[in-house]
C-alpha cells in the first residue's frame, strides 16, 4: 500500500519496523492516563503485533486496520489510528503524542478514516468509546460530527463499564 495524503498527513499502514519508534513516541503518562497506565516496552511491542496479525482466521466478517501517522512533509511521527470493523459498524480508535495535541491533526486523521472506510467498505456507521474522565478525546470526537450515545447500542469491543460511548452515522 502507498502513503496516503492529507493536506498535512502522511497516513501509511503500521508495519512492525514502525513499532520501536512508536513506542519511543507514545508510551507516555499523558497517551495512558485514560487508558490503563504506561505498558512496558515489550508488552507495548506485543500488543501491536498481535493488532497487526489482525482477527482469527475463522473470523470472517471482521477487520482490523492500524495506521501510522506522520506529518507532511518533515515525515515527522505524530501517532496512529486504528479501526475494527465488525458487521457492519466501524469502532474507531486514536492515540498521538502530547506535543501533536490541539494542532487539529487527530481530527484531520480521524476525518481520513472516516472516508476511507466508507470508500473501501462501504461503512458509514462509526463508534468510539473513552473514559468519562478523557475529555480531550469527547471534544475531538464532538468536533469530528460524533454524538453520545446512552442506551442501545451493539456490541463494541472497545467498551468497558463506565465508558462514555460516542457515534457518527453518515460520515464522509
Amino acid at each position: 500500500m502507498n502513503n496516503l495524503l492529507t493536506s498535512r498527513l502522511i497516513i501509511e499502514q503500521l508495519q512492525l519496523k514502525h513499532l520501536p519508534e512508536l513506542a519511543e513516541l507514545l508510551r507516555l503518562p499523558a497517551v495512558y492516563e485514560h487508558i490503563g497506565g504506561i505498558p512496558s516496552l515489550s508488552d507495548f511491542i506485543l500488543d501491536r503485533e498481535r493488532a497487526l496479525q489482525g482477527p482469527k482466521q475463522d473470523i470472517s466478517d471482521e477487520r482490523w486496520l492500524n495506521y501510522l501517522v506522520r506529518e507532511n512533509p518533515s515525515n515527522l511521527m505524530l501517532g496512529r489510528l486504528e479501526a475494527t470493523i465488525h458487521g457492519s459498524i466501524a469502532e474507531v480508535a486514536f492515540l498521538f503524542a502530547p506535543q501533536h495535541w490541539g494542532k487539529g491533526y487527530a481530527f484531520e486523521a480521524l476525518r481520513w478514516l472516516h472516508s476511507e472506510i466508507l470508500s473501501a467498505y462501504g461503512i458509514s456507521d462509526f463508534w468510539a468509546t473513552t473514559s468519562p474522565a478523557n475529555t480531550r478525546c469527547q471534544s475531538l470526537l464532538v468536533r469530528c460530527g460524533y454524538l453520545p450515545k446512552a442506551g442501545k447500542r451493539p456490541h463494541l469491543y472497545s467498551f468497558d463499564e463506565g465508558d462514555c460511548v460516542y457515534h457518527l452515522c453518515g460520515a464522509a
